[in-house]
């Protein structure tokens, strides 16, 4: 393998890179439950929009793999996919009916998850050492967290509620004005929005994508399906358990993502919390991420994978229990910091530990598996059930029947908690992991 050595600049470039593709996600990916919720639509049409990440994520190892490594550069073919998926959610945001917002997140989506394994692939070429990979990708969770403040203090102004910026400068004074011209002669003023940033966004990292590092296609084409080159791994029990485990545990997902904007919006029996207050809460999920994923390493080390592992999807049912209480409303919001445990430790650690147990020819492929599998598969069932259970505990009145909601993802989860205890075999998983270290060494 050639090596590389990451210069500062590079590494800034990288960062940067990671910040706006998440940054771009973290836009829309919130608030547009509640714009679609705004237009009437029905929970079934709510997680269908959803749901197009989920189609994007299953054909992404496709698409990415095939025009990187055959046609061209892997940042000129994100920077064009970048800038039409721009054209996507601008028009997304003027969409009122289910058909044509449908149409329009189903192209961005198509377009933008090919990407996110585009700038792996470029990070990964670029950095030299990929065990420092985190530190670049944590610019990522940081890019959500920066769109998702900026735009709870953008509803909030929206909201009538006064922001005063004179804690950063007076100089930045003219935000406000910046933002009342905004409101006043382009923008709805709204959680539509978030559509419109979203496009800005991504048109500035494709414009942006065209300055990253060259990182050409590879000498050697490569077969597109090549990520189904790792089921053979499916005869390591270990790696079965955890392929299984994050499908199912991927079906409950949704539940967090598409409903809970809603639930804590929601006047009559969810929290009734502003838009810009749920906005913000949510975020705290992605501020606990960066800090959990510094455990993540010595809780390996101590408790080892299939402890860890067991943690993560436990956080999961401790969380939506507190949703399905609903009180008090500080436990509630606190309950979002629950997501670091969640992400670091279960899909995180689960993709060390496919890492680990699979031969280093197909460790992309065995990632791109359980992409196939959480992400796609996994995620796009749980956006067809959680749809359907919204409408279902719906009153005839208003609002919804939470409690009763939530517990469908606390019965998932805690059967996926015990069946991974029962199921996966520590010291077969060391064993594997120290053959599998040797063999690439």
């Amino acid at each position: 393998m050639e090596n590389r050595q990451t210069g500062f600049g590079t590494y800034v470039r990288l960062s940067g890179m990671m910040f706006l593709q998440f940054a771009i996600w973290g836009a829309w990916a919130v608030l547009i439950a509640g714009h679609m919720q705004n237009l009437g639509f029905t929970g079934k049409q709510i997680s269908y929009v959803f749901g197009t990440t989920a189609i994007g994520s299953m054909i992404s190892p496709i698409i990415a793999g095939w025009i990187a490594d055959r046609l061209m550069p892997a940042q000129v073919f994100a920077a064009i996919s970048h800038l039409l998926g721009g054209v996507c959610l601008l028009f997304a945001w003027k969409q009122t009916s289910f058909p044509m917002m449908w149409g329009a997140i189903f192209l961005h989506a198509v377009l933008y998850m090919p990407t996110i394994a585009l700038t792996n692939a470029i990070a990964f070429h670029h950095m030299g050492q990929s065990d420092k990979f985190g530190n670049i990708r944590v610019f990522g969770t940081f890019g959500w967290i920066a769109i998702n403040w900026a735009l709870s203090l953008y509803l909030r102004y929206c909201e009538g509620q006064a922001i005063n910026l004179s804690f950063i400068s007076d100089w930045f004074s003219f935000l406000g004005n910046a933002v009342s011209f905004l409101t006043n002669h382009l923008l709805d003023g709204g959680v539509s929005d978030c559509l419109f940033f979203g496009a800005i966004l991504s048109f500035i990292m494709g414009a942006y994508c065209l300055t990253l590092p060259n990182t050409p296609p590879s000498k050697e084409a490569k077969n597109p399906y090549a990520f189904l080159e790792a089921f053979s791994l499916v005869s390591n029990r270990n790696f079965a358990v955890l392929l299984i485990i994050s499908f199912v545990v991927a079906i409950e997902l949704p539940f967090y993502y598409n409903l809970t904007y809603l639930f804590l919006t929601e006047a009559e029996h969810g929290v009734g919390l502003a838009g810009s207050s749920a906005n913000f809460a949510m975020s705290l999920g992605q501020v606990a991420e960066v800090a959990l994923m510094l455990l993540l390493f010595p809780c390996l080390r101590w408790f080892g994978m299939r402890f860890t592992i067991f943690l993560g999807i436990l956080a999961w049912p401790v969380r939506y229990a507190i949703f399905a209480i609903g009180q008090p409303v500080w436990l509630v919001i606190g309950a979002q910091t629950l997501h670091g445990i969640c992400y670091s430790f279960f899909f995180v650690g689960g993709m060390i530990a496919v890492e680990r147990l699979s031969p280093q020819d197909i460790r992309a492929s065995s990632q791109s598996l359980l992409l196939f599998v959480t992400n796609g598969f996994g995620m796009l069932v749980g956006h067809i059930i959680s749809g359907r259970v919204h409408d279902f505990f719906a009153y005839a009145e208003g609002g919804h029947a939470w409690a009763k909601i939530f517990m469908i993802p606390i019965v998932v989860t805690i059967v996926a908690a015990i069946a991974f205890i029962a199921l996966f075999d520590e010291k077969k998983y060391q064993a594997d992991a120290e053959a599998m270290g040797r063999n690439s060494t």
